[in-house]
């Protein structure tokens, strides 16, 4: 069930000052604790960066030990008591006797003895364990005491070590030891971040913002806890259309930067150097640290995990080891200490042999300076960015270069390119009239001028009602400017096709063909505005021919369209080719690379697109998490024009799920005057018709969108609307469904039509068998809420014809599929009727059952007991009539 969208959704501030739930880490407390508890092992060490939660892991070991009985003692090392002896040991030891004798030190069997025995007397027969974090801090004669006891049996040792920090040499036989296990505590994943975050912060975070703190992180739990809270407080981090998003970038607590500065205080003076170089520059070149002492003390960062040694590329480049390092230096440092850094390291590049990469950084460091170069530099230097993806350092190089005296149109160009790319419409359009008043100024301006247009009308496209607009300003400059016409000519294609004209659009895109080369610049432009017309009319496998020579092109080096532009038509082609696996791998890619390359405007289409795929395989929770994304990064960075389509499925969304007050809650916020003649709230209205009551208007508003869109090509659609005709769970609307996908189908020859067109046939002549078949395809494909519909209009025909056993087989294959598609309540699912709808949560935990999750795994997800959701998985189980959990993984 969608929760509600609005602000006060989320009204009380999440307690992040509390302890965060441990994630990811299932696999290192098993193998630990079983290590031990088995007797295998009687020493664990725990490795990894600080903050990675090694001394969490160590915590639930001992809880799951104490649990099973041990007597579990605890200890830490401390770096400022490390020369004190028994320092370490001597607290763990007293806190569990009343009025404690501590033995003397220097009588190392003494120690031994006593210590021995008061093991022993607090044990009281059970095994015993010792946990102490920080190792390496902890006093010589604790570890030598410690390594002693566990070599005699009396006891187990579990401890943490900093990653780059050698074991203490009085442990080492017990490390080294056969019945020793060393753990690698590596950092969070992507995944596990998320969903850290989603417990933490009691809801969702936006994807794009889920993978910006995994990278300002590194994964780190508690750098990433750190920035959360500071994001929180700054309002960096806030609660917006249903989720959590940054508003900005993440700034940590205070606590986080003296962290940082803490474990940067006891380095030497070359080491700093070396640091506040990376800070201001990275990453550098091995051979651009040229002050005396530099490679001792690059080798000594390394030692200590503070950089990191990339050899990947052509030379050795340097980096810090965490993105928070350079934020944490840069604040510390003085103005004239970064001015000169940077000016020094600027001219040790300049001195030598420069590639263009080389002008960029060098540009970069002197604006960073307060030296800009002359604007010709920071021009060049803009664009070569640009070919980088590298969109944010563009923009600024470009607005200095502008700033520094560059008035010619290209540059304003640039800077409006680079504007709207990172979103920020108003802006670009600005930037853009600054570039025709300098092309009008100009002795030829006729290709700046078709240039300047083409973009400005793409920035009106981008406004859910500007398609006509942008149109009409493209046929007025073609008239003004015949021998632009291939750049308009496309540029019109691209807005026409949003207003669901694909047999002009591709007309347009063909008479732009006849005056382009043969370059492959030329031929992937045409084939990407070919790609999408083509997958609108279903013309699927030209399609798909077209989208993977544009993204065949744009994967070549030093390629003028991004990958992952040439990607959205490629994704748009394969769901409309059914292929919902395939697209959402290429999705996923484009999503992360526009994230890392602040491309707004390909992560919005990004996360559309994976709404959609969710949508159409039947997940709809996981589609509602989308589409919640592309609708407030629209709302927040752009652009508009996927404002409305997000919230019309998700209205769509919220009538398939039954919630009907949220469905015209969604629906009342639809723009004004973005009904006339839009799919999507042609669809929503007739999801909200059919879920009121009325089938009836339902039908009428789908067969009226049919009409108005099959004229101009738009097949794709008109297919969809038909099959959700067919859908709507009366058998009449089902055959003229039928009767017309057949008719389209015979027009097109599309596969994709004619497995639409199998679906309505079969619902309409309630023929148990072919919807069998058709239920089969949709589950191999994996549109799995069409494939739960059919098997439940098989039950239900196979049931009116008498054939219970049959019929009691496709409800339970029904069943099984459906509670995979969270929450889906459509009116073809009503084979359940008489039998009580599962509730919320057992929706929940059956999807995440439907995955394979066990139930301790679903358990530690939903903060339940095992117990809970084994009675919530038999609750289901009955309701839906099966047998198991088998059955719900069909």
């Amino acid at each position: 069930m969608a929760p509600s969208d609005s602000a006060s959704a989320h009204e009380a501030e999440p307690a992040l000052d509390r302890p965060w739930p441990l994630v990811g880490r299932e696999v290192q407390l098993d193998r630990a604790a079983s290590a031990l508890r088995s007797g295998q092992a009687r020493s664990v060490f725990l490795y990894g960066p600080s903050g990675v939660g090694k001394s969490r892991i160590q915590s639930e070991v001992g809880d799951r030990l104490a649990d099973a009985g041990w007597l579990v003692l605890t200890a830490s090392g401390n770096p400022a008591l490390s020369a004190v002896p028994f320092a370490t040991v001597a607290p763990a030891l007293a806190r569990g006797i009343e009025n404690p004798t501590l033995p003397s030190t220097t009588d190392p069997l003494a120690l031994f003895s006593a210590t021995n025995s008061t093991v022993s007397e607090l044990a009281a027969g059970r095994p015993a364990i010792i946990a102490v974090d920080d190792l390496s801090s902890a006093d010589s004669v604790s570890v030598a005491l410690i390594a002693q006891l566990v070599a005699a049996g009396a006891i187990s040792l579990i401890a943490t070590l900093p990653e780059g920090e050698p074991v203490p040499e009085g442990v080492l036989p017990v490390a080294g030891a056969a019945d020793s296990v060393r753990i690698d505590v590596a950092p969070l994943d992507l995944e596990e971040v998320t969903e850290l975050l989603a417990l933490a912060l009691d809801a969702p975070v936006a994807h794009r913002d889920a993978v910006e703190l995994h990278r300002a992180s590194h994964g780190n739990p508690l750098f990433l806890r750190e920035l959360v809270i500071g994001g929180v407080e700054t309002g960096a981090l806030a609660w917006s259309g249903g989720q959590w998003q940054l508003l900005g970038d993440p700034v940590g607590t205070p606590a986080l930067r003296d962290l940082i500065r803490a474990r940067l205080r006891n380095l030497g003076v070359e080491e700093r150097d070396a640091v506040e170089r990376l800070a201001l520059c990275e990453p550098l070149g091995i051979d651009e640290f040229v002050r005396p002492g530099a490679p001792e003390a690059l080798a000594e960062l390394e030692l200590r995990g503070m950089v990191r040694v990339d050899e990947s590329g052509h030379g050795i480049a340097i980096t810090l080891a965490h993105p928070q390092y350079a934020g944490a230096v840069r604040e510390s440092l003085p103005r004239i200490r970064a001015i000169t850094l940077l000016a020094e390291q600027a001219d040790v590049v300049a001195a030598g042999p420069m590639t263009v990469v080389d002008e960029l950084r060098i540009a970069m460091w002197r604006l960073d300076a307060g030296r800009p170069s002359d604007p010709e530099l920071l021009i060049r230097s803009a664009d070569l960015a640009r070919r980088a993806h590298d969109h944010r350092t563009a923009e600024r190089l470009a607005a200095a270069a502008i700033g520094a005296g560059a008035t010619d149109a290209s540059a304003h160009l640039l800077h409006g390119e680079l504007l709207w790319s990172l979103g920020r419409g108003a802006e670009a359009l600005d930037a853009l009239a600054n570039a025709e008043l300098a092309a009008r100024a100009a002795e030829h301006p006729e290709a700046d001028l078709a240039a300047i247009a083409a973009k400005r009308a793409e920035i009106y496209g981008g406004d859910p009602l500007g398609s006509e607009r942008g149109i009409r300003l493209l046929e007025e400059i073609g008239r003004a400017l015949p021998e632009q016409l291939p750049v308009l000519l496309i540029s019109k294609a691209t807005l026409v096709l949003h207003l669901l004209r694909a047999e002009e659009a591709l007309a347009l895109v063909d008479e732009a063909d006849g005056y382009l080369g043969d370059s492959p610049v030329e031929r992937a432009l045409v084939s990407l505005g070919r790609s999408m017309p083509l997958s609108q009319m279903q013309r699927s496998a030209e399609a798909l021919d077209e989208a993977e020579a544009a993204v065949a092109y744009a994967s070549t080096e030093g390629a003028h369209i991004p990958r992952r532009r040439a990607q959205v038509p490629y994704a748009y082609a394969l769901i409309e080719s059914d292929r919902y696996d395939d697209a959402r791998l290429t999705t996923i890619e484009m999503l992360h690379d526009a994230i890392r390359n602040d491309d707004e405007l390909t992560a919005r289409h990004a996360e559309f697109l994976m709404g959609r795929q969710f949508w159409a395989s039947g997940r709809l929770d996981t589609a509602t998490r989308w589409f919640r994304d592309s609708l407030s990064g629209a709302e927040l960075r752009g652009p508009a024009s996927l404002r409305g389509p997000s919230l019309g499925f998700l209205t769509v969304i919220a009538c398939m799920q039954g919630e009907l007050e949220h469905a015209r809650e969604l629906r009342g916020r639809f723009e004004a005057g973005y009904d006339r003649e839009d799919t999507l709230t042609a669809l929503s209205d007739a999801w909200l018709a059919r879920t009121e009551g009325d089938s009836g208007a339902a039908a009428k508003i789908l067969l009226t969108r049919v009409a108005q869109v099959l004229p101009r090509g738009a097949n794709h659609v008109a297919a969809s609307f038909l099959h959700t005709l067919a859908r709507l769970g009366s058998r009449a609307h089902a055959a003229e469904a039928a009767e017309r996908l057949a008719a389209l189908e015979r027009q097109t020859g599309a596969p994709e039509i004619a497995r639409r067109a199998r679906h309505a046939r079969a619902e309409a002549d309630a023929d148990a068998e072919l919807l069998r078949a058709v239920g089969e395809e949709w589950e191999r494909l994996g549109a799995l809420l069409f494939a739960a519909e059919a098997f439940a209009s098989a039950g239900q025909a196979a049931r009116a014809e008498g054939r219970g056993r049959e019929a009691s087989a496709d409800q339970q294959r029904a069943a099984a599929l459906a509670a995979a598609c969270e929450g889906a309540r459509t009116p073809l699912l009503s084979f359940t009727d008489g039998t009580e709808p599962l509730t919320p949560r057992e929706r929940e935990i059956a999807a995440l059952a439907a995955q394979g999750l066990s139930s301790n795994e679903i358990a530690q997800r939903l903060f339940l007991s095992p117990r809970t959701v084994n009675n919530h998985l038999q609750s289901t189980y009955t309701k839906l009539g099966i047998r198991g959990r088998r059955e719900l993984q069909l």
